[in-house]
């Protein structure tokens, strides 16, 4: 019997439950009955177009498209040995019985049915599937090896995986030569399924909030208090229940609060509704990934790699690339055996309900939800060894664990509606009727777990004795979407607003390849990141300006485009490839006029009206070492703020940015916009409240 798995480690971990010794003479594990050997992650990759013919090596328009008939691999170079090996050993077993114990996830499977293929062989009948979610501890290899199925019964995710690949390949490879001609050759303009789509996105976004323009609205505020003192505030509704009031202070909210000032007298109408919270979900990869980038500025990749670690290397956590957030219906004793093992050194574990631990709780164990592997959960203890960076991903798993299966947080949520006259303000007050496991939150605190979806302060307010102060208007200034960060990434791409007819969420990507993704687009220099922000950089914008010449090439900038692409894949593979091929035969039948890409520049210099390039911490004249030289340049930084591509733009275009967080030299925090002063060259401030400016020497003549 032969055991195939990814990694050395792996192997390692196989050959310890079997207690199967390592033949250092021949480079892998036997006992002369059962040999263990492994990849190296990929060992092929799929060849480039010169490897099917040599006039591919230079691009050309009349060379495309290049859809290969049958797809050719090459051996990666740097484990060409263990090829061999691995080859070797799958021949000399394919009359014996193989298992494959790559990891269970659509990539893990495409590993091994390439390397199985390249060794010439295709009979499966006697290959078998390893394939559990838990640490690969010697307790569940071995009962992972008496649960072995066919391989045959995994024929279909291999079909995803690998029409997932060579649409991959066929975009990259075509459109990424098709829009580098497009742009006269001077500079490579990638091009991915997923990843322009993504860009685009980022690059939207940056535009909205760069054009954004504030508008005024205004509500009008009442202030009450009951005879105890406590303290609320009711907002003004019209008739038609709106809140919000765009026109001038001359209509129905000034009719309101002049009404007021002659009146005090209200009534009261109160209606209470008894709600719950639930407690946070178990976690699957993405919103582990959400949560370290917010509380550690984590980045996905990093964040993979770490809990890659916690499993194989210290087999404290499940295996980590999981979509799931629920465990199945028969993971009950799993999660009771590791709730009774960890509970001793966590104090959380108090806070819970062991009541919860059961099928009938679907808020934990729902089979109908699971897809592919169940959520991350802790395995047991976290060794003193481990990183820091570990054990704050650990950390994250494990009050999520104990914090699912707390009780359900009861509140009564009160509305009352304050009558002046015809006039009727509303304010919503709620009062904890169980804390549940928001009583976890206060433990919590200190390390920065916080629900995104917490409710409003609750309080107790006694609308019985309820009495009017006064009312106030208020002018208020729409504000924009928020540029994105690698959090709201990873949410957007979880779940860009698409659903097909089950319910089921069409993400782009999977959990295990969205932050190679984002590491990508970096990778090309097509983004930036400034403080945890996302921009798209000049190199973006030419590439999605010549994408949008051609209403076909578009579609691989949109997002409803490629969310439909990852649907056709997860539903028919074969279909969704063919709809690639053709959709690339239509991309290149077109030649739109060649643009030569040249760095355009921010904006024009305000002293010498040359170029402004920007740079990795400041925006300069392109005449900064040139004769006459130049100096005019503006740090990306000023009063503890970031100036923005997008913001640096705007100043010298003579605008002003928007609202900026800063900060004094006291550490005290203030909000202010920022604006070129045309006469010293410099960033001045311009104070929300006071409109007096302040100059930083940040630029200069």
């Amino acid at each position: 019997m032969l055991i195939l798995t990814e990694k050395p480690s792996v192997a390692q971990s196989f050959s310890v439950a079997l207690s199967i010794p390592f033949d250092k003479a021949q480079g892998f594990y036997t006992d002369g009955k059962t040999e263990i050997t492994n990849c190296v992650g990929h060992l092929y990759e799929l060849a480039k177009p010169e490897d099917y013919d040599q006039s591919y090596k230079y691009w050309a328009f009349e060379l495309l498209p290049i859809i290969p008939e049958t797809y050719l691999y090459n051996k990666i170079e740097e484990t060409a040995r263990q090829v061999k090996k691995v080859s070797y050993l799958l021949k000399k077993h394919q009359s014996d019985k193989i298992v494959i114990a790559t990891d269970a996830d659509r990539e893990g499977e495409v590993i091994a049915r390439i390397v199985y293929k390249e060794a010439g062989l295709s009979d499966i009948s006697s290959c078998y599937r390893f394939w559990v979610s838990e640490a690969l501890t010697p307790e569940v290899i071995q009962k992972g090896m008496k649960n072995l199925k066919p391989w045959s019964e995994y024929n279909e995710l291999a079909q995803k995986g690998f029409a997932r690949q060579h649409a991959d390949w066929l975009v990259g490879m075509n459109l990424t030569p098709y829009e580098t001609l497009l742009a006269g050759h001077k500079v490579t303009l990638p091009v991915g399924r997923v990843q322009t789509a993504i860009l685009a996105a980022i690059a939207q976004r940056n535009n909205e909030v760069k054009n954004f323009v504030p508008q005024p609205y205004y509500q009008c505020i009442a202030h009450i208090r009951d005879n105890n003192g406590n303290k609320a505030e009711a907002t003004l509704y019209n008739p038609e229940n709106k809140k919000y009031f765009f026109q001038q202070i001359n209509g129905y909210i000034n009719q309101a609060h002049t009404f007021s000032e002659t009146s005090k007298t209200i009534t009261t109408e109160c209606e209470t509704k008894r709600k719950t919270l639930n407690p946070p979900k178990l976690l699957s990869l993405t919103e582990l990934q959400k949560i370290a980038a917010k509380e550690f500025d984590y980045s996905s990749s990093k964040t993979l790699e770490l809990a890659q670690s916690l499993y194989e290397k210290h087999k404290c956590l499940s295996y980590p690339r999981t979509p799931s957030s629920v465990l199945g219906d028969d993971d009950v004793e799993l999660f009771r055996e590791k709730f009774e093992l960890l509970k001793s050194k966590y104090s959380l574990s108090k806070l819970c309900n062991e009541k919860l631990i059961s099928v009938e709780n679907k808020h934990i164990f729902n089979s109908k939800k699971l897809d592919s592997h169940h959520a991350l959960i802790p395995l047991d203890f976290i060794p003193e060894s481990a990183t820091a960076a570990e054990k704050n991903i650990y950390e994250i798993v494990i009050r999520h664990f104990f914090m699912s299966c707390m009780d359900i947080c009861v509140y009564d949520e009160k509305t009352i509606w304050i009558i002046n006259g015809e006039y009727r303000y509303k304010t919503t007050l709620k009062t904890i009727v169980k804390e549940g496991w928001k009583k976890a939150e206060k433990q919590l605190a200190p390390i920065g777990a916080k629900n995104e979806k917490e409710e409003d302060e609750l309080q107790m307010f006694d609308e019985k004795t309820c009495i009017l102060k006064n009312t106030e208007i208020v002018k208020k200034l729409t504000t924009p979407k928020k540029e994105f960060t690698e959090t709201s990434l990873l949410a957007f791409m979880e779940n860009p607003t698409m659903e097909d007819s089950d319910d089921k969420l069409v993400g782009l990507g999977t959990p295990a390849t969205r932050g190679n993704i984002l590491s990508k687009l970096e990778k090309y220099k097509y983004v930036t990141k400034l403080s945890k922000k996302y921009y798209a950089t000049e190199k973006a914008y030419f590439l999605l300006k010549l994408l949008f010449k051609n209403p076909l090439t578009a579609k691989i900038a949109s997002i409803n485009q490629t969310t439909q692409w990852e649907k056709e894949l997860e539903y028919s593979p074969k279909d969704f490839e063919t709809k690639i091929i053709q959709y690339i035969r239509e991309c290149v039948k077109t030649h739109p006029e060649i643009e030569n890409y040249e760095k355009q520049g921010i904006g024009k210099c305000p002293i010498c009206g040359s170029k402004i390039l920007e740079g990795t911490k400041s925006y300069f004249c392109e005449k900064i070492n040139k004769e006459p030289k130049c100096s005019f340049i503006i740090y990306k930084t000023a009063f503890n703020a970031n100036i923005t591509t997008n913001d640096a733009m705007l100043l010298l275009e003579g605008k002003h940015t928007g609202i900026k967080n800063c900060k004094g030299k006291s550490g005290k925090s203030y909000k202010a916009k920022f604006s070129l002063n045309k006469n010293t060259m410099k960033i001045e401030q311009i104070f929300i409240n006071t409109y007096k400016k302040k100059s930083a020497p940040n630029s200069a003549k």
